[in-house]
């Protein structure tokens, strides 16, 4: 099932204002590559529970986890500094951070292809 990643209103505003700022007469050799990388982080984000894998696209980088490799899926430790995201936990020192639109029916996917995660409150755990 595909997942669609949330609208970050903040890096609309990023590039609004950056984009001013080169209007206004900012430096370009400055403002362009800010503006390029916001623009590729700005690129839609996509997750898809495979039937093998975890799969991720975040701009221009994709990603396919293994759900045999994930420890860990709930809410991310950062709380209110970046919203609500979700940590997906791979091994012991790896770990990545997803907004899905539902976490909850992100949650349900993940924990129908990973029979090795429990639920221990509002978080799956390698049991």
């Amino acid at each position: 099932m595909k997942h669609r990643s949330k609208v970050e209103v903040w890096l609309f505003a990023a590039i609004l204002y950056v984009v001013g700022v080169l209007a206004a007469g900012g430096n370009l050799w400055i403002g362009g590559p800010v503006l390029l990388v916001l623009l590729l982080i700005a690129l839609p984000q996509e997750y898809v529970t495979a039937p093998e894998a975890l799969r991720v696209r975040a701009g221009l980088t994709r990603w396919a986890i293994p759900y045999a490799a994930i420890t860990f899926v709930g809410e991310s430790s950062l709380g209110p500094v970046l919203g609500k995201r979700v940590a997906v936990r791979i091994g012991r020192d790896s770990e990545i951070l997803l907004a899905p639109d539902d976490p909850g029916a992100f949650f349900a996917d993940v924990a129908a292809h990973a029979p090795h995660l429990r639920r221990r409150g509002a978080a799956l755990v390698a049991g």
